[in-house]
This record gives structure tokens, C-alpha cells and sequence, in this order.
């Protein structure tokens, strides 16, 4: 779906209908903490039927469930709801698939990221390698804007890529000064190994800027856009009398976190000079609600945003929204591998039974993570997992009958975790098309397209838009 009528509003605000009907109904499984799979007894709360097919199906036949973007030949034979709501995904969810492409790089010869891609990866993960690259390459197709606005930068490694591997011009805004210093460091360090490499660079200024980092924090709960227009005139070197289309610039961000993304969707709306905004977002749970709003408090809150959702009273949930973010392909890949890893699930699971018991108030609590369930014993699990909680899990615990109940239904848990993670991408969804649907009713002209490859970066959607 692409464009800007009112047929493709129409078929959002159904989609979106369709789709919260399915949470609704399923809202108890959705909803429900791993942890507490064996204290509130998760397991029972499944449809009769599915209880009784996923109490024999292995583990190996699980990662079906989470591809239902195409039809697989299956010899499983699951549930009729089961097949029902894989029907009903395949129709309702966004792709989560990078489309294949032979196009490997722009075919501009003089592409400086391209000629010197291993100074640009210098220091910088896999990971976000891959997001920048394809960020930045994406960004370079939109020809009608050549200043960036970048809020929340960091330590600017997209911007150098922008700036002196595309030719933008960049202005970042950061409120952590370290990161700022950090950034013009950075910046310094490869430009003097890009004009060893590239001599003719240094005749290329301003054609080649240098990345323009402000320590600033940008009010976005009350937009100026005439004061945050002058912020950047003043950080360009850009006259008001200038040429109109002088400061004209697209906003852009790289996995904002919560609510950052709406506001900045809101800033794009409000500033008459910003011609696009390009986001891919994150950190779903981190959205604020009109629930989590003070009363007479008039900050805007995050989720949802279209007149449509807020019209019917769209609710999604903190627990909904956290699985939301879940790597849902990289789970896949690991039921398909050395699966007895995941008893970790059933570990924690377990130590939550006894927890909660002991200390209600540390329910849910944070334990330390990356202990390794097919290195450690239960007990081992439980000693290390508590350190610095102030609490010590007792060896009667650890080793009662009902414990070692538990930790033997460590299948279950596995299952149930898995039948969760079929929801996700639904829920993730809803949260893009409510966005997508609220620029459309703006009168933007918006998109969202899949960047990135989702086994290495998991929230892999843009949304982009122009008005």
C-alpha cells in the first residue's frame, strides 16, 4: 500500500478494526508475563483444543507459527483457530521480509561511503552497520532535500555516513554533551583518513560539509516551530532572507526510542520548512497512553495518534506493546536449532514461583540475564540470577518436588512463550498503521517500506512521509 486517498484510509481504519477483534479475543495470552506461566498457571488458560495439540507437538514444528506470510507445506495438523488466525495474519500483518533486490549500491561512481566503506565501518557493529548503510542509502533516493535534521544523533555515526559518504547536509541535536564531544571527535578522526584516501575532498566544502552537532534538547511536548526553524538557521549559517528553499530539510531518526518517534512525527507536521521525515521506531512499550497521562496534564500522549483510533478507543497494552519488540526471527531460528537453551524461560519461571511467595514486593523484579540454561544447574541458576537483590532463593526451594515439577514442564513454557510471540508482529502492525493512518489524515503524502533484514535488526520498518 502506498499513496494518499481515501480508499487506503479506509483500508487501514479496517485493518486496524479486524486486528484489534483478534487482540481482544486473545488479550489474556497476549497479555500474560512468561514469568508467571507456572504461578498463575498460564498453561490452563489456553483454548481446550490447543492444549491438547500442543501437549504432543515437539518443539521442532513450532516455528511454523511464526511464519504465516506464505503458505508452507505442513504435515502438523493444528487447531482450526490456530489455522484461522495464520489465515488471518497473512492477510492483516505488514511483511516483516526485506524485498530482493539485485541492485547492490548506487551506480554514482563518485559515492564516497561506497569507495571507502571500511573507514565508515571502523568501530561500528554489524548491527548498526547494516542499519546505517541502509538508512543512508534509502535516504539518498529522496532528491528533493539535501539538509538533514538528526534529534537524539548520539554519537553521530549516522551523520558522518550521511554527511561525508552521501554528501548531506546534517544537523544533529543531542542533549548528552559526552555524546556531542564524542561525536565531533569522531567526525575529525575520519575525515582526516577520508582526505588521505580521497585528497580531492578537501576542494569539495561546503559541497561536503562537515556534520553540525548541537548540545540542545528540543521541547517537544510544546513545539515552537518558528524557534526550532531559527535553531537551525542560526546552527547552518542560513540568513532568513535567503533563498525560501535555503533551510528546507527532512527530519530523521534511527530507532527513536517510545515516544521521541510521535513527537518528531508532530515537529515534521508543524514546521513549514521540513519537506519529509524518514523513522524507523522502536521501543514500543515505552509509549505513554492517554491512561498514563496525568489529569489536566497537556502533554500529547504517544499511542495512538489517528483521529480513527483515538475515535474508537484503541487500547493496547504495556505487556502487548513489550512483545511487540520482540525478535521474532531470531526465536524462530533458535526453535529450530539447539531449542534446550530456551529452558531458561522455564527457569525463570520457576524462580518467580518462589519469589513471589517469599517477596511479594520484588515480583517481577530484574534479574541478571545472559546465564545460560544448558551451562548451569537450576541452583546455580538461582544463585546467580538473585545476586545484589537482597534475597536468597532457599535450597528447600530449589529442590522441592514442586519446583522439580515445574522445571520438567519446561516444554510447556517454551510452547506457551511461542504462542505469544504468533501475536507479535500483529501488534506491531497496529502501532505502524495507526502512524501511517494519522499522517494520512494530515494530508501527507506517507509510506511504510521494509529496510532492513530482519535477523539483524528486528524493528525493520520505515515510515516516511512528504507534504
Amino acid at each position: 500500500m502506498d499513496g494518499n486517498n481515501p480508499r487506503l484510509q479506509a483500508e487501514l481504519q479496517q485493518k486496524i478494526s479486524e486486528s484489534r477483534k483478534i487482540v481482544d479475543l486473545y488479550r489474556p495470552i497476549i497479555d500474560a508475563y512468561i514469568v508467571d506461566f507456572f504461578h498463575l498457571n498460564h498453561w490452563n488458560s489456553l483454548p481446550s483444543s490447543w492444549i491438547r495439540c500442543f501437549s504432543t507437538i515437539p518443539i521442532e514444528h513450532l516455528p511454523a507459527l511464526l511464519s504465516f506470510e506464505s503458505r508452507n507445506t505442513e504435515t502438523t495438523v493444528w487447531p482450526l483457530t490456530v489455522l484461522t488466525l495464520r489465515s488471518l495474519f497473512r492477510r492483516l500483518v505488514h511483511t516483516r521480509s526485506k524485498p530482493k533486490t539485485t541492485e547492490k549500491h548506487p551506480t554514482d561512481p563518485n559515492c564516497v561511503y561506497y569507495k571507502q566503506s571500511s573507514l565508515f565501518h571502523k568501530s561500528v557493529k554489524l548491527k548498526k552497520r547494516h542499519e546505517i548503510e541502509q538508512f543512508a542509502t534509502n535516504c539518498s533516493r529522496e532528491n528533493n532535500c539535501r539538509t538533514l535534521v538528526d534529534i537524539g544523533s548520539g554519537q553521530g555515526n549516522l551523520a558522518r555516513t550521511l554527511a561525508y559518504g552521501f554528501g548531506f547536509r546534517v544537523c544533529c541535536l543531542e542533549q548528552n554533551e559526552s555524546f556531542v564531544q564524542a561525536a565531533r571527535l569522531k567526525d575529525a578522526e575520519l575525515w582526516r583518513r577520508l582526505v588521505k584516501l580521497e585528497p580531492k575532498l578537501q576542494n569539495t566544502t561546503p559541497t561536503t560539509p562537515h556534520p553540525v552537532h548541537l548540545h540542545e534538547k528540543v521541547n517537544l511536548d510544546h513545539i515552537d516551530p518558528n524557534a526550532f526553524e531559527q535553531l537551525l538557521r542560526d546552527a547552518l549559517n542560513i540568513e532568513k532572507g535567503q533563498h525560501p528553499d535555503a533551510l528546507q530539510f527532512g527530519l530523521i531518526g534511527l530507532h527513536p526510542c517510545g515516544d521521541l518517534a510521535p513527537s518528531l512525527l508532530r515537529l515534521f507536521l508543524a514546521c513549514h520548512e521540513c519537506r519529509f521525515i524518514k523513522l524507523v521506531c522502536c521501543c514500543y512499550m515505552k509509549l505513554s497512553c492517554e491512561s498514563s497521562i496525568s489529569k489536566g496534564e497537556s502533554k500529547e500522549y504517544g499511542f495512538p495518534l489517528s483521529d480513527f483510533c483515538r475515535r474508537t478507543n484503541l487500547i493496547l497494552s504495556y505487556e502487548a506493546r513489550e512483545m511487540a519488540c520482540h525478535a521474532i526471527e531470531q526465536y524462530r531460528e533458535r526453535l529450530s536449532g539447539d531449542y534446550h537453551e530456551l529452558k531458561i524461560h522455564a527457569y525463570r519461571a520457576a524462580i518467580e514461583s518462589i519469589i513471589v511467595r517469599l517477596r511479594p514486593d520484588l515480583k517481577h523484579a530484574g534479574l541478571k540475564g545472559g546465564i545460560r540454561a544448558t551451562e548451569v544447574s537450576f541452583a546455580e541458576y538461582c544463585q546467580r540470577a538473585v545476586d545484589g537483590l537482597g534475597i536468597t532463593v532457599p535450597e528447600s526451594d530449589v529442590h522441592s518436588a514442586a519446583t522439580q515439577s515445574r522445571l520438567s514442564r519446561w516444554e510447556e513454557v517454551v510452547k506457551f512463550y511461542t504462542i505469544r510471540l504468533m501475536f507479535a508482529p500483529l501488534i506491531e502492525t497496529i502501532v505502524l498503521y495507526d502512524r501511517w493512518l494519522f499522517l494520512l489524515e494530515q494530508g501527507t503524502n506517507a509510506r511504510i517500506e521494509v529496510l532492513f533484514d530482519p535477523y539483524l535488526s528486528p524493528r525493520n520498518h520505515v515510515i516516511t512521509a512528504y507534504k
